[in-house]
């Protein structure tokens, strides 16, 4: 029976998940804080915190909390705050001072916080929600008590229980196929929703090979990288240290827009030792499977609607188990609405095909679904009614159920389209839509002085045609301001008059010689305002025609043209100064 943790409040936790945390001798010290005979405990208590923390920064309540017993640690006392600037953070957390930095004595509260999220989702340490603290588990303890020879076999087994980790290790299964972190993150986790985002590798292996800059170069390796990207480099970072995986180079050849990219990425290649241990952990031998580590907290971990996200997903694991491993859709259909979620076949399929990048061992027939791993038991919180869904997720699910042919990873552009934080990489997603669903030529440009993106056809017997692409990651509806209108006239006008003394950029000559006809295109999350009087002042003065193309309409288009419903033809036909028609 499905079991609800009533609680009175909840400070929301990112449970599940960690980036940055990879050093597995501090993952071992972080665990000793919570057993009180280690030496690693005593000498915290003793000898670091008294010298690292100060009076005012709370030396005194640390020591009491680590010498109460049962020991049962707050979670705002383990992860201290945070200083602005970083340069004059002081220790004010327990796990800052148990973990070493590499330049202070102790870290901040960002990595003492993964350290814990760590030592939580691999099954060391379980949270209490009812007063918002941390305690040692059995497997934690038989860690502490291990000696040195017994620890690896001890890591090796909770990090591999930790399903994202085996996922990882999974999809390197292949010696001969090593992959980026890109590759690895976007097989990762919930694809298609916020928490989940990855860089498209076609764009980062074009970028890379349209620069011989170094510092260039340096920047798009360092700076672009999502969440589920940086998930799956921490974790593979896990598995090197225990010697399962390795780095190695990898030779990527992409195509993006139809051409042809090269470039050399670092990489993860699986062990002849990572091989054995995927082969023992997955019941291949005489060892039995692994049982998952599941919580609540790793069905989401973004979006106005994480909570409702993870009680929906929750509730489907906790069906499935209950009736045996196996389930048709369509009863979990039922049990979503017995407990107030109306949802479609779609969405719950998209749910299921998540828990299989999550790292569970699924499989997904016609109409059910089998489980076939042991899943350990979780909580599910309950402390406010989290069944209403947000308008972005409606639209989301009712543009789910359009889709024929469309990944449905694209859906995470609903996401991006309305958060200007993630602009970038709303571009980047928006184009590598349109160049790689819907046929288009061209690429993403950025930059100073250059539009977005462009668009163009080359298709035979046709009167070809491109598109200078503006877009913008705009929370409340996007009104086309006149400063915007303006700088897509400049771009119109560049490309007109084709004067590098005008634009010294010359982002033109990224279209061909052949093209005669050329149109504009907005890209944003929604529209606002007088959308068509602001397309046609631009028209007026520049003599070409335009578009708005809010997100979903975009999404619909393209699954239009990766179905062959819709023609490249026929989409110059939606252009009409107005938001596009289809």
């Amino acid at each position: 029976m499905i079991e609800f943790l009533s609680v009175a409040t909840k400070d929301t936790r990112a449970f599940g998940w960690v980036q940055d945390a990879s050093n597995i001798d501090s993952l071992c010290d972080v665990v000793a804080v919570f057993d009180s005979k280690t030496e690693f405990h005593n000498r915290l208590v003793n000898e670091i915190i008294p010298s690292i923390v100060l009076k005012n920064d709370g030396r005194k309540e640390m020591i009491e909390a680590l010498n109460a017993n049962p020991l049962a640690l707050k979670y705002r006392l383990l992860i201290g705050t945070s200083f602005t600037p970083r340069s004059a953070s002081r220790c004010n957390g327990i796990i800052q001072a148990a973990v070493k930095g590499q330049k202070r004595a102790f870290v901040g509260d960002w990595p003492a916080d993964n350290f814990v999220r760590w030592a939580h989702a691999v099954g060391f340490i379980k949270y209490n929600y009812s007063d918002d603290t941390f305690s040692i588990t059995e497997k934690g303890l038989e860690l502490t008590k291990a000696n040195e020879s017994e620890k690896e076999n001890l890591l090796i087994n909770a990090i591999l229980s930790y399903p994202p980790a085996f996922r990882i290790l999974s999809l390197l299964s292949n010696p001969d196929n090593p992959l980026t972190k890109f590759e690895l993150g976007e097989k990762l986790g919930f694809t298609g929703e916020e928490g989940f985002i990855c860089y498209p590798v076609r764009s980062i292996v074009a970028a890379l090979a349209e620069t011989s800059d170094k510092e260039e170069r340096s920047k798009i390796r360092s700076d672009w990288e999502s969440s589920s990207d940086k998930y799956a480099r921490t974790i593979a970072q896990w598995l090197g240290h225990l010697g399962l995986v390795k780095t190695c180079k990898k030779e990527v050849t992409v195509k993006y827009g139809h051409q042809p990219y090269f470039e050399s990425l670092g990489a993860f290649q699986i062990t002849p030792k990572g091989e054995r241990v995927l082969r023992n952990i997955t019941g291949n031998s005489k060892h039995s499977k692994l049982e998952k580590i599941v919580s609540y907290e790793m069905f989401a971990t973004k979006g106005s609607d994480r909570e409702y996200l993870r009680l929906r997903r929750s509730l489907t694991l906790k069906a499935v188990v209950e009736n045996k491993n196996k389930i048709a859709f369509s009863k979990l259909q039922d049990v979503l609405k017995i407990n107030g979620l109306e949802e479609s076949i779609e969405t719950i399929k998209d749910d299921i095909l998540g828990f299989v990048n999550l790292g569970l061992n699924v499989e997904v027939n016609a109409d059910s679904i089998v489980l076939k791993d042991t899943v350990s038991d979780f909580s599910i919180p309950m402390y406010k009614d989290l069944t209403v869904k947000s308008k972005l997720s409606k639209e989301k699910d009712e543009v789910r159920k359009q889709l024929k042919t469309l990944p449905h990873d694209y859906l995470s552009l609903l996401d991006l389209a309305f958060d200007s934080a993630q602009n970038r990489l709303f571009e980047m997603r928006a184009m590598d839509l349109f160049l790689n669903e819907c046929g288009f030529y061209g690429r993403h440009l950025g930059g100073a002085n250059k539009p977005d993106g462009i668009l163009y056809t080359d298709e035979p017997n046709d009167e070809n045609y491109g598109i200078i692409v503006d877009m913008k990651a705009y929370s409340n509806g996007y009104n086309l301001p006149i400063g915007q209108q303006d700088e897509m006239k400049r771009y119109i006008s560049n490309n007109q008059k084709r004067d590098d003394k005008i634009n010294s950029t010359k982002w033109w000559v990224e279209f061909p010689d052949y093209l005669k006809k050329y149109y504009f295109m907005f890209v944003s999350g929604s529209f606002k305002g007088d959308i068509p009087e602001k397309l046609n002042k631009i028209y007026l003065e520049t003599k070409v025609n335009g578009t708005a193309m809010p997100i979903v309409t975009a999404l619909l288009v393209a699954d239009k043209i990766k179905s062959k419903i819709m023609t490249l033809k026929e989409f110059e036909n939606g252009i009409c100064n107005t938001e596009y028609l289809y």
